[in-house]
């Protein structure tokens, strides 16, 4: 699987999770998947390596990372000392472009990685333009001097959302900084990566 580019909602309701989260969602009305038997389940008892592939399918939507890049992941945490399924979640937490969604200068992950490839972003004062560059704990991230006023950033900005507990940021200058390691329980993301490794691990 590429790099996503569609609608969101069908994704969400292809899994019957709002993956991204979106108050937009149709699953607010319809929590359930889309098609003739989505309603009512009859869609067969999944097998434990079907759920696991379920489970990849979602992080590599939520993450936009293609099939390539996640093994990469897997065989990285996989030497990881820890738990793999752990390890894995930190990686794609810690992706750039994630980053950036994170420390709220773009109002979404896909807007992010835009922000990202289009040169917009910096770390440690470089501008660095590949999403899956892996930051690191004191790393700054800002946004560069002349992309300040992009109109989504300043958007973004203004509503200085970064949600979670493991980034700092200062919205004055546009930059963060991953001040941990995030923790499983505080990665904002549904999904079983449990099963996602002892799939892959077959």
């Amino acid at each position: 699987m590429g790099r996503y580019t569609g609608p969101k909602h069908r994704v969400s309701r292809r899994f019957a999770e709002n993956i991204w989260g979106s108050r937009k969602s149709p699953l607010a009305s319809k929590p359930y998947k889309a098609g003739q038997h989505g309603r009512d389940g009859r869609r067969g008892k999944m097998s434990t390596y079907n759920r696991g592939l379920t489970e990849k399918q979602k992080l590599k939507y939520y993450y936009q990372v293609r099939e390539r890049q996640f093994r990469r992941l897997f065989d990285l945490a996989n030497k990881m000392a820890g738990n793999t399924g752990e390890n894995l979640m930190q990686l794609l937490e810690r992706r750039l472009d994630n980053m950036v969604y994170r420390m709220g200068f773009a109002p979404t992950n896909r807007a992010a990685r835009q922000l990202v490839s289009h040169g917009h972003i910096e770390v440690n004062g470089k501008k660095v333009d590949r999403a899956s560059f892996t930051v690191d704990i004191g790393d700054k991230v800002g946004v560069r001097t002349k992309s300040k006023n992009h109109i989504q950033v300043q958007e973004a900005a203004a509503q200085k959302n970064a949600a979670v507990s493991y980034v700092q940021v200062d919205y004055e200058k546009l930059v963060g900084e991953l001040i941990q390691v995030p923790k499983r329980k505080d990665i904002p993301v549904i999904a079983n990566e449990r099963l996602v490794i002892e799939m892959l691990s077959r």
